[in-house]
C-alpha cells in the first residue's frame, strides 16, 4: 500500500475530488462525502477526528475547530464505543498492564497530547458552509469511521481521471499538510495545525514537490 505521502493529492487533483462528489446520486450522500473531503484535505484532521466531531466542537465565533483532549464516543451500536475506538484500545492493551475497561473510559481521544489542537477554517468558505452542513444536519459528523472510508470510495468511484487508490482519509490530511506547506506557513504553525509531536514530521511536508523551493525562485527573479 502506498505510503501517506504517496497519496497527497495535487491541486489539481483535490479539485476533481471535490467534482466528483457532485457526481453522487444520493444529495445527502454527496454533501457528506464533499464536508469529509474538505475537512480532511484543506483542515488536515485525522481520520478518528473527522470520525468524532461533534458541533460542540466549532468555534463559530473565532471560525476554529477546538478539538479536545477527551470525548465520550457513543459512535458504535446502542451508544457504546465505535470501532475504530475499540481497535485502538485492544492495542493499547497488547502493549500495557491497562484493562479494556480501564482505557474505556478515556475514548474517544487525540492520537497525542500535541492532537487537542484548535485549527482555524477561516481562510476557505467553502470548509465554512461544509462545517454548517454537518453542524445543522447532524450536529457533527453522524457515523462511523467504516462510513467515512465508504464515502470517500464512493466518490472517488465517481472521479475517473483518479485511480481508485489516489488516496485515503489519511491521504486527505496529508493532502492538507503538502497544501499549506506550499502556501508558506511555517514549520511551527505547520506542527501546531496538524498535532504534530515533533518537527521532523512538519519537516517531511516543507518542499513537497518543490513549491517551497519554486515560490523562493520567484521571489528573486
Amino acid at each position: 500500500m502506498p505510503a501517506t505521502r504517496e497519496r497527497s493529492l495535487t491541486e489539481r487533483d483535490f479539485e476533481r475530488l471535490i467534482r466528483a462528489t457532485y457526481r453522487i446520486d444520493d444529495d445527502e450522500k454527496a454533501l457528506e462525502a464533499r464536508a469529509l473531503v474538505l475537512v480532511g484535505g484543506r483542515l488536515g484532521l485525522r481520520p478518528g477526528e473527522f470520525t468524532h466531531l461533534s458541533s460542540s466542537w466549532i468555534d463559530w465565533q473565532r471560525q476554529m475547530i477546538r478539538i479536545p483532549s477527551h470525548h465520550q464516543c457513543t459512535k458504535g451500536r446502542d451508544g457504546s464505543l465505535c470501532g475504530y475506538c475499540r481497535q485502538v484500545i485492544e492495542q493499547q492493551v497488547q502493549s500495557s498492564d491497562r484493562s479494556f475497561a480501564e482505557l474505556e473510559r478515556e475514548y474517544w481521544q487525540p492520537k497525542t497530547t500535541a492532537g487537542a489542537r484548535a485549527v482555524p477554517f477561516h481562510f476557505s468558505p467553502r470548509v465554512h458552509v461544509a462545517l454548517e452542513f454537518l453542524d445543522e444536519r447532524h450536529d457533527g459528523w453522524p457515523y462511523s469511521f467504516s462510513t467515512v472510508q465508504r464515502r470517500l470510495n464512493t466518490t472517488l468511484d465517481h472521479a475517473p481521471r483518479l485511480p481508485a487508490d489516489a488516496t485515503s482519509p489519511h491521504g486527505l490530511r496529508a493532502t492538507a499538510a503538502s497544501y499549506h506547506a506550499s502556501r508558506g506557513l511555517d514549520m511551527p504553525a505547520l506542527r501546531a495545525m496538524f498535532g504534530w509531536k515533533d518537527l521532523e514530521t512538519a519537516q517531511q511536508y516543507l518542499n513537497v514537490d518543490g513549491a517551497m523551493t519554486r515560490r523562493a525562485l520567484s521571489s528573486i527573479h
